[in-house]
């Protein structure tokens, strides 16, 4: 079978991983990403450097080539509404349309369907269309004690919102920002969300789902800050792991099962208005002293949690998205290895806090792949025999397995010291040992007053 991918990031460089055991890859790409180039040429496939975000090149490509099924799990593409012209093309492609992933692009139809779904797990919100109607939502915030996140209603990669405590020193700064939102129109959108900000430990969970069916792999631990101690600005995502069992290690197994019923009912209201869902449902969640409470969607893998999930996905990556698209998903066809998987990424110096210019490393491949440790470029090039980077955003993780977290994240941080030369920089402290007795310090507190 022929697939087809869109997007340059570490998540699509993990899905070619997958794809290319078994069928023969395509790709359209912003840059010519070496783990996707190396992919789709080893598996037989074609690959362009093109805008990804177009509907009518994607189509294009589709059809030329007689792509038999296309995995849209990229946030800009999916909002574009690349699956709706693939579908409508004739194109076999798993992935929501766009009216699907508004869930998504559309933070404040996700807080209203939460309220409407499952108010008792949905954080109080405000909403400000106009700057003159921040003052009233910010002084009832202040009244009431509630420290806010600030959220543009759109999509910004991950680097939009800002959290009182982290990015916002009190209110009147986090007022500011929110009208640095509306004047700029960050996020692309003409209101801003003032949230709840919630207190506890943040979790997602990749839902894999055909519509119906709702099948769970391993819950997921995001470091989304730039710096060791979850200090400095927000992130992408600096790194992520799971656990061998499906729940964290600062959740008990009855957290991973309420989780599972929230999804479920999410999806469950989805299909009921219609909303034509099909792919992954991205969900994060945080477990608080109340409870369980929702976060955000996200209407695909997340990026770097999709490197965790086929890092440790026993089933066949072509298969799962078969029976994604017929509808015949089930538990039982799709199987994941009972492994811990921890991700760095390693970024240069001034990701996250200013441009920068193109940064050169090198990166023993060969030794990094006999030690099984998985490289997954993003914002990089090949050029000759060393790399460069592209852009301002994460240039490339390494990804490890093993039977606890503790010894997958010190297999990359060994591959990293031994086999990669540059300035780029990660964090050291993601998947440590010290890192999981903190989380299952404050997950037994949580829970002791629940």
């Amino acid at each position: 079978m022929k697939t087809l991918i869109v997007g340059n990031g570490g998540r699509e460089s993990s899905i070619a991983t997958k794809l290319a055991e078994d069928s023969e890859v395509y790709a359209i790409m912003g840059h010519a990403n070496p783990t996707i180039v190396d992919y789709v040429n080893s598996s037989g496939g074609k690959y362009i450097i093109g805008d990804y975000n177009s509907p009518e090149l994607v189509a294009r490509f589709a059809e030329e080539n007689e792509i038999g099924l296309a995995f849209i799990s990229s946030d800009n593409p999916l909002e574009a509404g690349v699956v709706d012209k693939l579908l409508k093309a004739g194109i076999n492609a798993v992935g929501p349309t766009r009216k699907g992933a508004e869930i998504e692009w559309n933070k404040l139809f996700a807080m209203e369907l939460m309220q409407d779904v499952l108010p008792e797990a949905t954080p109080k919100f405000w909403v400000a269309h106009d700057e003159n109607e921040l003052d009233p939502i910010f002084d009832e915030a202040k009244k009431e004690g509630v420290e806010v996140v600030v959220k543009p209603q759109g999509l910004t990669g991950g680097k939009g919102v800002k959290v009182m405590g982290k990015h916002l020193n009190g209110y009147d700064e986090a007022k500011r920002y929110a009208a640095e939102v509306l004047g700029k129109k960050i996020g692309k959108s003409d209101c801003v969300l003032i949230v709840e900000k919630l207190e506890g430990i943040e979790f997602t969970i990749m839902a894999l789902t055909d519509g119906k069916t709702v099948v769970y792999p391993p819950a997921t631990y995001d470091y989304p800050f730039r710096f060791e101690g979850d200090v400095g600005p927000g992130t992408g995502g600096m790194g992520c792991f799971n656990d061998k069992e499906k729940q964290l290690p600062f959740m008990a197994k009855s957290d991973f099962e309420k989780s599972k019923r929230i999804i479920n009912r999410v999806i469950n209201e989805l299909d009921s208005r219609g909303r034509g869902f099909n792919g992954v449902l991205n969900t994060g969640l945080f477990l608080t002293k109340e409870g369980l409470k929702f976060m955000e969607f996200n209407a695909r893998f997340g990026d770097p949690e999709c490197m965790n999930i086929m890092s440790v996905l026993d089933t066949p990556l072509v298969d799962v998205l078969e029976a994604i698209r017929t509808k015949s998903l089930s538990r039982q066809n799709v199987q994941f290895k009972k492994k811990a998987s921890v991700v760095k990424y390693l970024v240069a110096p001034e990701y996250a806090l200013s441009k920068g210019s193109p940064r050169t490393f090198r990166m023993d491949a060969g030794k990094i792949g006999e030690n099984g440790i998985s490289i997954f470029f993003s914002s990089a090039i090949r050029e000759g025999d060393h790399f460069t980077t592209v852009g301002t955003s994460r240039t490339v993780a390494l990804a490890a397995t093993d039977d606890d977290i503790v010894s997958a994240s010190a297999r990359v941080d060994n591959a990293i010291d031994r086999y990669v030369s540059g300035s780029l920089e990660y964090r050291r402290d993601i998947g440590s040992q010290e890192e999981l007795e903190r989380l299952r310090k404050m997950g037994k507190l949580l829970r002791s007053s629940d």
